[in-house]
């Protein structure tokens, strides 16, 4: 028997907001608390291109940071890269994967762009899992709220 929703055991994070790009761009996801969460999953997608000859090679890699301000590669993670128009790729890490003293988790991915008016449509996830206190999503970003997704929450029952 399920004592939770799904909603309630994940930590939803600022996505990678659904966007057209027309340059070489770096975006990055909102970070994931791995002393709150143990698991993190991040998902980014590319759609179908548009323009003359459009190219986009876009390189995911974990950052992590001991204070959600400084980030820096991590060293536990290397760069996973896709280039086909219509795909997407997911990268997660453990909590105990952390180079020491680094505390949280985003990806940031840099999409480089070529060829004459190119548009990639772009967008991704930022998910924390198996929280140490439930309900996970009481951790959730505010972008939920702006987004008219109301979870309810001990904290937030309406």
């Amino acid at each position: 028997m399920y004592t939770e929703q799904l909603t309630q055991s994940l930590n939803f994070n600022t996505p990678i907001q659904p966007q057209q790009l027309t340059t070489t761009t770096t975006v990055n996801s909102g970070s994931v608390d791995l002393q709150y969460c143990r698991r993190a999953i991040f998902t980014f997608n590319m759609g179908t291109f548009g323009g003359t000859s459009p190219t986009c090679s876009a390189a995911a890699t974990i950052q992590t940071s001991p204070d959600n301000a400084t980030w820096t590669n991590e060293a536990n993670d290397t760069t996973l890269t896709i280039s086909t128009q219509g795909t997407g790729l997911t990268k997660e890490i453990r909590a105990g994967m952390l180079t020491a003293g680094k505390r949280y988790a985003r990806l940031q991915v840099v999409c480089t762009i070529g060829g004459t008016s190119p548009t990639i449509p772009i967008a991704g996830l930022a998910i924390g899992s198996e929280a140490d206190h439930k309900p996970a999503n009481v951790k959730n970003d505010t972008w939920l709220f702006r987004n008219n997704t109301r979870i309810k929450t001990p904290e937030n029952p309406a």
